[in-house]
């Protein structure tokens, strides 16, 4: 009879933490959207069809950031995105180095060097998960962003 009873409750918790870490990635989407249209809006354009204001005066035209996943088969590259945005990982596309490097940019107001590093890479996870909102089509995230 015990066993019973433990089934459904675990049933329960599991939902109960999906439910939960659901609301977390929209509390994340909703605040990666005003850092997209703080930081990014402007070349990527406000549905990040890659036709912001300033897209035309760019040499390499900007991506759109809506087909990520859909270029990829379903796979939304997580770690990957993550290294774009704040420059590990240089884009060809971006030729002279016309797209800023976010993580400098994101954390030039904090002034301990590990608060920084922590400011950055929580900025950066929140823009990944509004990315990851905006993607038409199914999806599989690959390579999953570490919580600091």
């Amino acid at each position: 009879m015990a066993r019973v009873r433990t089934v459904p409750l675990v049933w329960i918790l599991l939902l109960s933490s999906a439910l939960a870490a659901s609301a977390d990635d929209a509390a994340d989407a909703r605040a990666g959207r005003t850092l997209y249209e703080n930081h990014c809006a402007l070349c990527h354009g406000d549905g990040g069809k890659g036709d912001g204001p300033l897209a035309g005066e760019l040499k390499v035209p900007p991506a759109d950031l809506t087909g990520i996943a859909q270029r990829r088969a379903g796979a939304f590259p997580e770690v990957e995105l993550a290294e774009i945005i704040d420059g590990r990982r240089p884009v060809r596309g971006h030729g002279g180095g016309e797209m800023p490097v976010w993580g400098r940019a994101l954390g030039w107001n904090v002034a301990d060097p590990k608060a920084r590093e922590a400011a950055v890479h929580d900025q950066v996870q929140k823009l990944v998960a509004y990315l990851r909102s905006i993607q038409l089509g199914p999806q599989h995230t690959v390579g999953e962003l570490d919580a600091r």
